[in-house]
């Protein structure tokens, strides 16, 4: 996603007073301009919290995995399993670029 994109979604998770008290949360710059930004929470999340994060992402048409999302050997994206990454899906971040 975009640099403005995620700036906009990560004010929207930490104003929407959801469960992230105590999570790490860190705006990843592209290592790849074909990828974007990411957001990374890091930690346990409870199923409220996920739906409500869900919530605010299908606003914006991101998607989230949890877990290692580049899982090469030289990835600068690698996570612990209890990390949600959130990022615009390759074809709709290619689009909007276009």
């Amino acid at each position: 996603m975009e640099r403005v994109e995620a700036i906009t979604v990560l004010k929207e998770l930490l104003d929407s007073s959801i469960g992230l008290d105590g999570h790490g949360l860190e705006l990843t710059a592209p290592s790849d301009s074909a990828f974007g930004y990411q957001i990374i929470i890091k930690g346990t999340l409870d199923d409220e919290t996920k739906h409500h994060i869900q919530n605010i992402l299908s606003k914006h048409q991101l998607t989230s995995q949890t877990g290692n999302l580049w899982k090469t050997k030289h990835s600068s994206n690698k996570t612990e399993p209890d990390t949600l990454i959130i990022y615009k899906p390759k074809k709709a971040f290619l689009k909007s670029k276009a």
